[in-house]
């Protein structure tokens, strides 16, 4: 039985190196421009898998570490911190031409695991696992004392500056009657509710949907038009009335990919406002096109990082190997 088993084992420590040359002495830097085009072709596709919220933007390489395979062939292992825009993800600007949130706005940050395989020069993404948090109020730098802090999306105050500004938009639009799609960020102070949205074109025109007779169905494909909006709601105290401000981006429609999605965390239902804070940027998955071992990589890539930099019986350096350290983690772009 033991033999079997030590049998077993060696097949598969040998089909594992069929794929993988498991320790490459190259070295990439994270700033490198060989670290930013991998970097890239991960974050395009996070921002062309990621249906919620807002574009993300590379903000830093934080980790980088290449492997042979036969061939021409690469693999890449790279860690990135990424950064919100205030690009929507039906916004149709690239994303070289999105802003990122200012800090002081409470930016939102994603730490980012990939892995990426280079086969004839293209680079394709075969695993995600992201985890994104608010920047904390500490973390801010506010000129004045009272900054205004993110409301939950579900606040009834943000879901009000909502539902009167996409009233008003609808108003003054003479196509298609417009629905809520998602509510993607709101701030309250002192009277005064901002709030971000998306809007979707309907079969509707503002007729019908003012009559009641038609159920209005949001339009998709071809024909689905997205509005990206913006509105503040004012209400001083002791007024009757609200002071309602929107604007209203209409994007035309755009082509979709055909490559399968992720699969969410969780069953999105339409309708339902979330109450956190904003919208995460969650993945974990794994491409059916990897059959590598999870505990052969995490072994392979432990070998690898043990080889970095070799000590002498003193505890020293050997200065031979300090050239095979990457320079890491690189530069913060924005900050």
């Amino acid at each position: 039985m033991r033999l079997l088993l030590a049998t077993l084992f060696l097949a598969q420590v040998l089909l594992y190196s069929a794929h993988v040359v498991p320790l490459s002495n190259r070295v990439i830097n994270c700033d490198d421009d060989e670290a930013h085009q991998v970097a890239a072709a991960a974050v395009q596709y996070i921002n062309a898998h990621h249906h919620h919220g807002y574009k993300f933007a590379l903000n830093q390489v934080e980790k980088i570490l290449p492997l042979s395979l036969h061939g021409t062939d690469e693999m890449f292992f790279i860690e990135l911190e990424l950064l919100e825009t205030v690009c929507s993800h039906v916004n149709p600007t690239p994303l070289e031409q999105c802003a990122v949130r200012p800090r002081i706005q409470q930016a939102v940050e994603a730490d980012c695991d990939f892995k990426v395989r280079k086969h004839n020069g293209t680079f394709e993404v075969l695993r995600v696992k992201c985890k994104s948090e608010i920047k904390s109020s500490e973390k801010i730098v506010c000129p004045y004392p009272d900054c205004s802090l993110l409301a939950p999306l579900n606040d009834s105050r943000v879901v009000h500056a909502v539902d009167v500004a996409l009233h008003k938009f609808n108003s003054g639009n003479t196509t298609n009657f417009y629905s809520l799609h998602e509510i993607g960020r709101g701030k309250i102070q002192h009277g005064v509710s901002d709030v971000e949205f998306i809007a979707t074109s309907t079969n509707c025109t503002k007729e019908d949907a003012g009559s009641g007779l038609k159920a209005c169905v949001e339009e998709s494909g071809p024909n689905a038009h997205f509005a990206s909006c913006s509105g503040t709601v004012v209400k001083l105290p002791g007024a009757v009335d609200e002071d309602i401000t929107v604007n209203c981006a209409i994007h035309e429609p755009q082509p979709r990919s055909d490559a399968p999605q992720p699969a969410p965390v969780a069953p999105v239902h339409p309708g339902f406002i979330p109450s956190r804070f904003h919208h995460d940027l969650h993945f974990n998955t794994m491409s059916p096109h990897s059959s590598e071992s999870n505990s052969a990589e995490h072994h392979l890539l432990a070998a690898h990082a043990n080889r970095a930099v070799k000590r002498s019986l003193t505890g020293q350096p050997v200065q031979s190997n300090v050239r095979n350290v990457p320079l890491c983690p690189g530069r913060k772009i924005h900050f």
